[in-house]
């Protein structure tokens, strides 16, 4: 999976991305090292062919980015995209499966595609 997306930003960037991410990451906050990954994500979307290959991390990107909804649904797109975020957590030395004081489990994963897909919203524009 990890090279499927060196292979969409370029090695260089990817090597980039996880060095980035092994200095900041497993300190950071979940909500914070969360849009960092989703940026990256969105770097990758912006590299990606018109028309990317059939069961791709690239097809899996552009299906989640235009219908949101199938991060919910566990579908192959959305557990793509669920395994690429696993792997750099991996790589980076991160842990993606948290648990809360509380004792609920969330991930990295969860949090980052969240606003992966929302990236482009700004709420406060509904109000006018």
């Amino acid at each position: 999976m990890l090279e499927e997306f060196r292979r969409i930003v370029c090695a260089q960037t990817c090597t980039a991305f996880l060095d980035m991410l092994k200095e900041i990451g497993p300190s950071a906050r979940t909500h914070r090292i969360s849009v960092v990954i989703a940026g990256m994500l969105r770097y990758a979307v912006h590299r990606l062919p018109a028309q990317p290959e059939e069961g791709s991390l690239g097809e899996a990107l552009l299906a989640v980015e235009e219908e949101p909804h199938l991060l919910y649904e566990r579908c192959p797109y959305s557990e793509k995209l669920f395994e690429l975020i696993d792997c750099l957590c991996k790589e980076a030395g991160m842990v993606n499966h948290r648990t809360n004081s509380r004792g609920t489990p969330y991930s990295i994963a969860d949090n980052a595609l969240a606003e992966f897909v929302s990236w482009y919203n700004m709420p406060w524009e509904d109000y006018y």
